[in-house]
């Protein structure tokens, strides 16, 4: 496991100077974040304000334009061709803090860090009944993205040298060994899903063709404790434009008129995600820089739903299945040239990260009620145990929500037209993380002989609140 970063020159009689590495590569893959501001794992619990109103349970449900994201065979029983766009905006709070306490009190630091990144989820597409029995359309949205800023974050610099030592010359505060460092990021995923169904009586096929596209970008800043000189270390990832395919297979069945069961099963993504990395070394004239092959998977999912109707209420209860273990257990940078080194000293150009994250069920329960006057109310309950663990734990990757709370309104013209929104509340809960992480290690080895486990602690609690809103017209 590969836990620090060094810059080599090409003489190779320079310093080598020992960065912890591996909690940064939890930059390169949150993903999919944020993946990344969290939801259930790094996905949201619905897609579409109707769905996000009902708390994500809609499997088994149908009429919308966002069928073709979960279950494509709903197509089957449209009677209207109807267009629907949307967004959500999910306002995350993450509360991260960490402490070192070293023998020498004037190494030992704490922070305590509160970000409130923002995240917007767009979503558009048109579906159109062919046939009384077959149906097609399409449906662009984003399915996983963000950004954020973590900036003056206190560390000690690396193998606890002094900024004197660090940059070969004698400057102000050069007699000190701590240092700040920032660090930016932002991913995004977008997927447009092209699909159709077809009815053979009570049941209802679909199939769903799913483009991908993604881009991430990263960068580090170590800085001395005045924040005026950037230091060696300090790195910038961008990844190339990444495209992938996939696809999705729906049923339903109608067990009565007045219920329904359905299951889907959406393959994975494979994103190749090669880039170029940037590391700023000791002398600025001499350029660090290196192809990075690596490549990230989006896992696969599988959805049960059963949903009850009558003229007036709809339930909906499904059960969604993320293998997280098969894509988010570890995770390889390539480089072309071995620009890395770990605190013990060896070289490498492969960069490991350790994820370790379990596989997810989720839960969701969510009801509608139709009044009068257009009007349509909306609740909704899930439930999904983080599938991140206390040794894959980190501040940027993944969330540590389970809980979510929902409800949403409808409003239903004479003319077809429908407006919807919809809140959301992902409770906090926080997650304590093990000794045994790649963060932990990467804040307290500095060389193979000063190894302090024990001495950093770290902690992460997340809670999101969304907004959604969407118009669906019929033609």
């Amino acid at each position: 496991m590969n836990l620090g970063i060094n810059i080599k020159h090409g003489d190779r009689l320079t310093r080598m100077k020992r960065i912890p590495f591996s909690f940064f590569l939890t930059l390169l893959f949150f993903s999919f974040g944020s993946s990344l501001y969290g939801f259930q794992g790094i996905m949201p619990t619905s897609f579409g304000a109707r769905q996000a109103g009902m708390g994500g349970a809609f499997q088994a449900v149908g009429g919308s334009v966002m069928d073709l994201e979960s279950n494509p065979s709903h197509l089957a029983r449209l009677t209207t061709p109807k267009w629907e766009f949307g967004t959500s905006v999910h306002f995350a709070k993450i509360e991260y803090s960490d402490s070192f306490m070293d023998q020498d009190p004037n190494l030992s630091y704490q922070n305590k860090i509160v970000e409130t990144p923002r995240a917007v989820f767009p979503y558009m597409g048109y579906i159109h009944p062919v046939t009384d029995r077959f149906g097609i359309g399409f449906a662009l949205y984003t399915q996983g993205g963000g950004g954020g800023l973590f900036s003056n974050i206190n560390r000690i610099s690396p193998g606890k040298q002094t900024l004197n030592d660090t940059l070969g010359v004698d400057v102000p505060l050069g007699t000190e060994r701590k240092i700040q460092e920032d660090l930016k990021f932002k991913f995004m995923l977008t997927k447009l899903t092209i699909g159709a169904g077809y009815r053979f009586g009570n049941l209802s096929v679909g199939i769903g063709l799913d483009l991908a596209y993604a881009f991430m970008e990263m960068k580090k800043t170590n800085l001395d404790l005045s924040r005026t000189i950037e230091l060696p270390g300090s790195l910038a990832y961008n990844s190339d434009p990444a495209y992938s395919y996939g696809g999705k297979l729906g049923f339903s069945y109608e067990l009565s008129s007045n219920i329904r069961v359905a299951y889907s099963y959406t393959l994975r993504n494979v994103l190749h995600m090669d880039g170029q990395m940037k590391v700023e070394g000791e002398n600025p004239i001499i350029k660090n820089e290196s192809r990075v092959s690596r490549y990230m998977v989006w896992p696969d999912r599988h959805i049960f739903g059963i949903s009850y109707r009558n003229n007036s209420w709809i339930f909906d209860f499904d059960i969604k299945f993320i293998p997280w273990s098969q894509s988010f257990r570890t995770n390889r940078f390539i480089l072309e040239q071995p620009l890395l080194t770990t605190p013990v000293g060896s070289e490498s150009n492969v960069m490991q990260m350790n994820f370790r994250w379990r596989d997810q069920y989720c839960f969701a329960f969510g009801a509608e009620y139709e009044w009068k006057y257009g009007f349509r109310f909306r609740a909704g309950y899930s439930y999904a145990k983080t599938p991140m663990t206390p040794q894959g734990l980190n501040p940027m990757l993944g969330t540590t929500n389970e809980h979510h709370l929902a409800g949403g309104l409808g409003y239903y013209t004479t003319n077809g037209s429908a407006l919807h929104f919809a809140i959301e509340y992902a409770f906090p809960k926080s997650m304590k993380g093990s000794e045994s992480s790649d963060w932990a290690l990467a804040h307290s080895i500095f060389s193979a002989k000063e190894i302090q486990l024990a001495q950093f602690q770290f902690s992460k609690s997340v809670s999101v609140l969304s907004l959604s809103f969407g118009i669906e017209k019929n033609i």
